[in-house]
Formats: structure tokens, sequence, C-alpha cells
């Protein structure tokens, strides 16, 4: 079946089925050893699919919940390119199935399920039908790490996160690694990935980093300096896009905006030394509680639509 998954790095086969992984066995473990909070979402399918070609008027598969970060989590198909079913169920029930049924009937066409950023799912008893064949992933593609905003938390749908957006947008394969709450105070020094080799990086953190920023400037800024650096080794600073922080309204105590914007100076400067491609985040999103399902941070499916608009342009799409 892995040649039908997208937006992970391996599938990993346990006694309930198959499970999505978007990180390596090492950062997994790196990920578990910071509680169970971050484990969880680090252990979610976030920004994982199911690809497919099939002419199959019905296709299904089961699940068992292993872990969630969420209440409830949302499966959403795509068929030929637009959103043509979603379906809602409850963490805490464990296991079900998912089935949907196709609005085009028997036609060929080019299905996508985009699979829920709340929980760890082991999948099993695929029924795709005989006429199912597995879209081929792309050699390279696209590594982004964040935070919840890039995790896709409170989306009403998996298939509106921002990076669900823009890989469809720039038609790359994004591996989606934002884990909520974190930082570059956080993120793992490792940047190797098993065998799979990016093309680009991209780096969408800083807002949850104002606590330690605060706290201790000088120790914080040297961690971040010292993250970049390494990511510009890894990558080359061509091959790296910086998004710097969005918009938050809280940003108005003290105690947040002071040290934000000092981290939003601070990322300016690097990738100014270093000649990195940066897109001023705090200036791209909109500075309107409206576009926020919490009213404060963390944009709602119009708000992802509105940030992946306006960062449409980082990635040159390939020639064809």
């Amino acid at each position: 079946m892995k040649e039908f998954f997208h937006g992970c790095l391996c599938l990993e086969e346990c006694p309930e089925g198959i499970v999505p992984r978007r990180f390596t066995p090492e950062q997994l473990a790196y990920w578990d050893s910071t509680g169970i909070v971050r484990s969880s979402r680090a252990r979610s399918c976030a920004g994982v699919t199911i690809r497919m070609i099939t002419q199959e008027p019905e296709i299904s598969f089961s699940y068992q919940v292993l872990s969630h970060c969420k209440e409830s989590m949302t499966f959403d198909l795509y068929e030929n390119g637009h959103l043509s079913d979603s379906t809602t169920h409850l963490c805490a029930q464990g296991s079900g199935q998912v089935c949907f049924s196709s609005v085009y009937g028997t036609s060929p066409r080019e299905v996508t399920i985009y699979l829920p950023y709340t929980a760890e799912l082991a999948l099993h008893h695929f029924h795709f039908g005989a006429s199912a064949v597995a879209i081929a992933r792309e050699q390279g593609g696209i590594l982004w790490l964040g935070d919840s905003i890039s995790q896709g938390m409170h989306a009403a749908h998996p298939s509106q996160t921002l990076t669900a957006i823009l890989e469809r947008h720039w038609r790359r394969e994004i591996v989606n690694q934002g884990v909520g709450g974190c930082g570059f105070k956080d993120i793992p020094e490792d940047f190797t990935y098993g065998g799979w080799k990016p093309d680009i990086l991209v780096m969408l953190l800083g807002t949850n980093d104002t606590g330690p920023a605060l706290e201790d400037w000088e120790a914080y800024s040297q961690k971040l300096n010292k993250r970049i650096e390494q990511a510009c080794l890894a990558f080359g600073a061509e091959n790296i896009r910086l998004i710097l922080p969005f918009w938050r309204a809280d940003e108005v105590k003290p105690e947040i905006g002071e040290p934000l914007r000092k981290i939003l100076n601070c990322l300016r400067q690097q990738a100014a030394t270093r000649k990195i491609p940066m897109w001023d985040g705090w200036k791209l999103a909109p500075h309107c509680g409206d576009f926020y399902a919490d009213q404060r941070l963390h944009p709602n499916d119009t708000g992802f639509t509105i940030l992946a608009h306006a960062l449409e342009s980082m990635i040159t799409p390939p020639n064809p």
C-alpha cells in the first residue's frame, strides 16, 4: 500500500494496521521525550494523503486511533481537484470506517484523501477496487518545519490547512513536520531524514518562543542562530524559505509583543546576512481576528486561504 501514501517519510506496520509517519524513528523518539502533548501532535497524520486514479464508485478503509490531540478528526475527499466529500469522527470512538461515494460514479478520476491532522492512525482493510492505480511520488519535494499553524490546528478540514492549499497550488509534495507548540527552541538538531532528500526547506517558527526569548534573550538567540546555521549547512541558504511569524492579536501584551519583535528582527537579520529568501509573515497575515478560529492566533479555513495566497510566490514551479 505504500505507493498510495504521500506526505510521509515511511509507513510503519503494527498489529492494528499501517501507520504513516512524517518523522524518522529517531525524530519521533525525540518528540516522545518532550512529553505526551508534543508527542501526540508529532505522531498525527498532518499533511498525509492517499492518492490514486480510480473508476470505482465507492472507496473505503478502516482505522484504529492510536493517539489524538483533539476530540474529533476529519477526512476529506478531493476528486479531480475539488472537494467532493468530508466526514468527521470522534477520536474517542477508537476505531471505525471511512467510506466515500464518488460524485463521478464509475468515470475515471484522480482521488486524494486527506487524513486528519489531529490523530495518529493505523489504517487497514483498504477497498480501493481493482481499477485503482497509485499516483507516483516525486523524488524530492518540500520539507516544512513549523508549529501548530503549520500542523493545521483549528482548520475545519485537513484539506484547507496552509500546507495542503500550497501543495495543490505548487503541485509539489510537502512533508509537513509542523508540531503544535514548538519553536526554534525545540526542533531537533539533526537535519537528516532517512533516505529522503528534500529539494526545499521551509521554516515557519518563532511564535511559540516568546517565553524563552523574554526570559533569557542571549541564550535563546544563540539557539535560534545555531538552528539557522545548521539548516544552511544541510540545505544551502538558496534552498531555504524562511517565513516570519504571523500576526497575533495578543501582541499588545508586553510579555508577548516585546520578545516577538526581537525574534522578528533577529530572523530578518539572519535572512539578510545569510541571503536566505524570506517572507515577512507579520506583513502578509490579516490583522483581524475574524480570520482566526480563536480570534487571536490560529487561522480558520478562510485565514489559511488568505495566507496561502500571500505565500504562493515562494516556490517557482518546475518547468513542465
